[in-house]
C-alpha cells in the first residue's frame, strides 16, 4: 500500500462510453499516423495521454500479466482518469488485446526477446543470434495484433545499456535494430514503428522509425525542458514520445511525486513533443522474475489504490494545449501570396481550423491577377489587395494592418499545424527572443518532382546556433514581436521575391536580440513541382544573397557563401559510418548523458555545394585547351568526374520515404539537383549587384558618399567597371577597364569639406585567370606560353597606366565641383 494519508477506495471497473460490450467491427478506428512533428488520427491531431503496464510475474498460462478481471478493471480505471494508451513491454495474449478495445485504449506494444542483455558472444555472432530473436518476436507479435487497429505502433526494443552499446559496436546495435523496424514495416506497411531510447544513447541513429521515443527522468522542470528541446532536434523532422517519465513515491513522496508528474507533463506540452506514457501505473512492478520494493514508481499501489499522482495525471490527460496558459498573446498570421489560387484556399483554412483564442488571420494580396483573392474572401479573413510591388513590401502591408503582439508570416503555398500559433507564443515567451520559427515540411502525397525538390538543397533552411536558438528561420514560417520588427523598420523592399527574412533575422541579432526555435510549430510547404521552376527559384534566390551579402557582409565568405554561425538544420548524413559524430562517454563509460560533440556529416554537404561551382573553370578550361595540350582532357575529366561523384553520392545518401513508389527515380533526380542547384544559384549570385551596406553616416560622411557617387556615374560614362567595397575594407572603391589591372580608391574628407583620396594600383578580378591559363598553355607549348604571359602583363601595365590616369582626373574633377 501506497504511503500518506490520502488512501481511497479503488476505482470499480466502469464500461467506457461507446465501446463496451461492442462488436469487433464496431470498434474500428482511424489509425495513428505520423504528422511531422506530430502524431494525428481521423484527419485531426492525436497526443498520447499513456502510462507503462508492467512488467508482472508470469500466470498460469505462462505469460507476464496479470489475470483478465484484474486487467480489465485496471483498464478501466485509466479510461477513467482520461487516458488513451497503455504501453506494455511485452506482446500481449489475445485476452490483453481484447480488454485494450474494451476500454477504448491504443496500445503500445514492446517487444521481449534475448536481446545484447543475454548473450555471451561478441562479434557476428552476437549479432546473428540477436537479430533472429527479434525476427521472431516481431513476426509473433505482429500475428497477435494482426487487424487490430488499437495497437498505435511496436517498440522494437528498450534501452540497449551503453556499455553493452560500446562492447558490441554503435554499427551493430543500429544496424540490429534498424533491420527490426524494417521487419514491421514488411509486415504491416501503415504500422507505426520504433525504438524506445534513454539519454545515455542518444546518438544511436535508427533507421526508419516513424517515431522517436525517449525514456527521460529529470525531476526538475527546468532542466526536463532543456533537455527535451535537444531532443526535438536529434529527432529532426519525427515526433518525439516521451516513453518513461516519474517520480518514485516511496523515496520522495506522494504529494512530491504528483507536484512533480504535473510539472513534468506541462513541460512535455511547452515543448511539443507528441505525448508521454507516465512510469508506471501500478507498484506492482517484477524485473526477472523479483517483485521491484522501495521505489513506488505506481500512480496507484500494489493493490491499485489510487495515489495522488493519478489525479494530476487525468488533468494532465483532459487538458488541451489552450489550457497550459490562462492568457494566450495575441497572434496576427499574416499570409502574402501573388497569383497562388492553387493554394490560397487550403492554406487559409488550415488557420482558420485553428482554436487559438487570439487569432487574426490577414491575407495580403500581391496585385494577383488569378482568383485569388476572390478565394480568400471565402473565408473569415482580412483580405488586403496591394499593387503588385514584391514579397518585402507585402509583409510589410501585412505588419501595418496587423494588431496583434506576435506577428507569424507563413506563405500561401503551405498549411500549417492547428497548434501553429501556440508552440511559436511558447517560444517567445522568453524576453530575449524577439523572433521564432518552426520547421517547413512537405506535403506527403507530392509528385516525384516536388519530392526530390524537398529534398535538394536551397530549399527553406533553419540555421541553429542552440537546442532552442536560432541564426536564421525562413519567412515562411516566422514570427516576430510586432514592436520589434517596427522598430528595425520592418522588411527591406527591395527583396521582392526572396532575401527579406535573412535580412530581417541579421538585423534582429546585430541588434542585440535572440531568435527562438519552436520545433513543433510545423507548417507543411510545396516545393516546386518542375525541375525548371525549382531551378528558377535556386537562381532567384543566388540573386538575393548577392544582394544580402552587400548589406552583411561580415556574413559571408569570400566565396559568397553564408556564413552560417551554427548547423544547418535537417541535412542528410554523409557517409554516416565514416563520419559518425563524436560521442562523449566519460571515463570508461561512465557519463550519464553520453551526448554528441560534434557533427561533422552536417558541415561536409554545404561545404561541398560550396566548393562545387569551382569546378567549372577547370572544366571548360581544360576542354578549350584540349587541342593545344592533351593533359586538357583529363583536367577535365577529372573536374567532371568530382561532380559527378558528388551527386552519385547523395542520391545514395538522401533517403525516400519507405511508401514511395518509384523511388529509384527519386534517388536520380535529387542527385542531379544537387549538381545543378549550386551552379545556378551561383549564376544568380554572380549577375546580381548587392545593396548598399547598412550605415548610420554623419551628414559630412552623406556629403562623401555622394561625391563617391558621383565618381561612379562619370567612370560609368568612359565604360569603367566598379566595385564598392564592403564595410570592412579598406578602400572605398574598386576602378577596373579590361580586367588585368584594377585602381583602389581611398578617400577622406577633412573639416567641412576638404577632400582628399588616394589611388593604389592592384591586379585585376581576370588576372589570376590569366596567369592560371598561360601556365596550362606553357606545359604544353612553353614558348607560346610565354608569349601569352608576356602580352597579358603587358595589357596589364598599359591599363594600370590609363586606369591610374583617368581615375585620378575624375575624382580630381568631381571634388571641384562638390566643392
Amino acid at each position: 500500500m501506497g504511503g500518506g494519508d490520502c488512501l481511497v477506495a479503488p476505482i470499480a471497473p466502469q464500461p467506457v462510453r461507446g465501446w463496451a460490450g461492442a462488436s469487433r467491427s464496431d470498434q474500428r478506428r482511424p489509425r495513428v499516423v505520423a504528422d511531422g512533428k506530430h502524431l494525428s488520427a481521423g484527419g485531426g491531431p492525436f497526443r498520447i495521454r499513456g502510462v507503462t503496464y508492467g512488467s508482472f510475474a508470469t500466470r498460469s498460462d505462462g505469460e507476464a500479466f496479470p489475470n483478465p478481471d484484474r486487467v480489465r478493471s485496471d483498464f478501466a480505471m485509466m479510461a477513467a482518469a482520461g487516458l488513451n494508451t497503455v504501453r506494455t513491454y511485452g506482446a500481449p495474449p489475445a485476452d490483453v488485446l481484447e480488454l485494450v478495445e474494451e476500454a477504448g485504449l491504443r496500445l503500445l506494444l514492446g517487444l521481449h526477446y534475448e536481446d545484447w542483455r543475454s548473450v555471451s558472444q561478441t562479434g557476428r555472432q552476437a549479432r546473428r543470434r540477436v537479430l533472429d530473436a527479434g525476427m521472431r518476436a516481431v513476426e509473433s507479435a505482429m500475428e497477435r495484433c494482426r487487424g487490430r487497429d488499437s495497437v498505435l505502433a511496436i517498440a522494437v526494443g528498450n534501452e540497449v545499456p551503453a556499455d553493452l552499446v560500446r562492447v558490441h559496436g554503435i554499427g551493430a546495435v543500429e544496424d540490429t535494430l534498424s533491420r527490426l523496424v524494417e521487419e514491421v514495416h514488411k509486415s504491416d506497411a501503415n504500422m507505426l514503428a520504433t525504438y524506445c531510447n534513454y539519454p545515455t544513447t542518444e546518438y544511436l541513429q535508427v533507421e526508419g522509425q516513424d517515431v522517436i521515443c525517449f525514456n527521460v527522468f529529470l525531476e526538475r522542470p527546468e532542466l526536463l525542458r532543456a533537455y527535451l528541446r535537444h531532443l526535438q532536434v536529434i529527432s529532426g523532422d519525427l515526433p518525439l514520445l516521451v516513453t518513461e517519465l516519474g517520480l518514485a513515491s516511496e523515496v520522495h513522496g506522494e504529494l512530491a511525486q504528483a507536484d512533480s508528474l504535473d510539472r513534468q507533463l506541462r513541460a512535455v506540452d511547452e515543448c511539443g513533443c507528441a505525448g508521454a506514457t507516465v512510469f508506471s501505473w501500478t507498484d506492482d512492478w517484477v524485473v526477472a522474475g523479483y517483485p521491484v520494493q522501495g521505489w513506488g514508481f505506481g500512480l496507484t499501489d500494489r493493490d491499485r489504490y489510487p495515489k495522488p499522482g493519478l489525479d494530476a495525471v487525468a488533468e494532465w490527460a483532459g487538458r488541451e494545449l489552450a489550457g497550459l496558459r490562462t492568457r494566450w498573446p495575441t497572434v496576427s498570421a499574416v499570409v502574402c501570396g501573388y497569383n497562388v489560387a492553387a493554394y490560397i484556399d487550403r492554406c487559409l483554412a488550415s488557420l482558420v481550423a485553428s482554436d487559438y483564442p487570439a487569432l487574426e488571420i490577414i491575407y495580403c494580396d500581391d496585385g494577383s491577377t488569378d482568383s485569388s483573392p476572390a478565394l480568400a474572401r471565402r473565408h473569415p479573413v482580412k483580405v488586403i489587395g496591394l499593387p503588385h510591388q514584391g514579397l518585402a513590401a507585402t509583409r510589410n502591408a501585412g505588419l501595418e494592418a496587423s494588431s496583434g503582439e506576435i506577428v507569424a508570416y507563413m506563405d500561401a503555398d503551405a498549411e500549417c499545424h492547428p497548434e501553429w500559433p501556440y508552440h511559436l507564443a511558447l517560444s517567445l515567451e522568453d524576453p530575449a527572443a524577439a523572433a521564432t520559427g518552426g520547421p517547413n515540411l512537405p506535403f506527403g502525397d507530392a509528385g516525384l518532382v516536388e519530392r526530390a525538390v524537398a529534398a535538394a538543397p536551397g530549399g527553406p533552411v533553419h540555421v541553429l546556433v542552440a537546442d532552442d536558438r536560432a541564426e536564421h528561420v525562413p519567412g515562411c514560417n516566422l514570427a516576430v514581436r510586432r514592436t520589434t520588427l517596427e522598430a528595425i523598420g520592418g522588411f527591406h523592399p527591395p527583396f521582392v521575391a526572396a532575401g527579406d527574412d535573412v535580412d530581417v533575422c541579421w538585423r534582429l541579432l546585430d541588434g542585440g536580440h535572440q531568435i527562438a526555435f519552436a520545433p513543433a510549430a510545423q507548417v507543411r510547404h510545396h516545393a516546386r513541382p518542375l525541375v525548371r521552376s525549382y531551378l528558377r527559384q535556386q537562381r532567384t534566390y543566388g540573386a538575393a544573397e548577392r544582394m544580402v551579402c552587400g548589406r552583411h557582409t561580415h556574413r559571408f565568405n569570400r566565396l559568397g557563401q553564408s556564413r552560417w554561425a551554427g548547423f544547418i538544420y535537417g541535412f542528410p548524413r554523409l557517409l554516416p559510418r565514416l563520419l559518425r559524430p563524436v560521442v562523449y562517454h566519460g571515463t570508461s563509460g561512465s557519463a550519464p548523458y553520453q551526448g554528441v560533440l560534434r557533427r561533422p556529416a552536417e558541415s561536409v554537404i554545404p561545404l561541398a555545394l560550396a566548393l562545387l561551382p569551382l569546378s567549372v573553370p577547370p572544366l571548360v578550361l581544360g576542354l578549350a585547351l584540349a587541342p593545344l595540350w592533351r593533359p586538357g582532357v583529363a583536367v577535365a575529366a577529372l573536374a567532371a568526374a568530382l561532380v559527378v561523384a558528388f551527386g552519385a553520392a547523395m542520391a545514395v545518401v538522401v533517403r525516400p520515404d519507405r511508401r514511395d513508389p518509384s523511388p529509384i527515380s527519386f534517388r536520380l533526380l535529387v542527385g542531379l539537383l544537387y549538381i545543378a542547384q549550386p551552379l545556378v544559384r551561383t549564376w544568380g549570385r554572380l549577375r546580381a549587384r548587392p545593396l548598399p551596406p547598412l550605415s548610420s553616416a554623419r551628414p559630412w560622411l552623406g556629403d562623401r558618399l555622394s561625391w563617391l557617387a558621383d565618381v561612379e556615374r562619370q567612370l560609368a560614362r568612359r565604360g569603367c567597371t566598379r566595385t564598392r567595397a564592403t564595410p570592412h575594407a579598406a578602400f572605398d572603391l574598386e576602378v577596373s577597364m579590361v580586367g588585368l589591372a584594377a585602381c583602389r580608391v581611398t578617400t577622406a574628407v577633412v573639416w567641412s569639406w576638404l577632400p582628399r583620396f588616394r589611388t593604389i594600383l592592384r591586379p585585376g578580378p581576370l588576372a589570376p585567370l590569366a596567369i592560371g591559363a598561360g601556365a596550362l598553355v606553357g606545359l604544353a607549348r612553353p614558348l607560346l606560353g610565354a608569349a601569352a604571359l608576356a602580352t597579358a602583363a603587358a595589357v596589364a601595365v598599359v591599363e594600370a597606366v590609363l586606369l591610374r590616369r583617368l581615375v585620378r582626373q575624375v575624382l580630381v574633377k568631381t571634388s571641384r565641383g562638390a566643392g
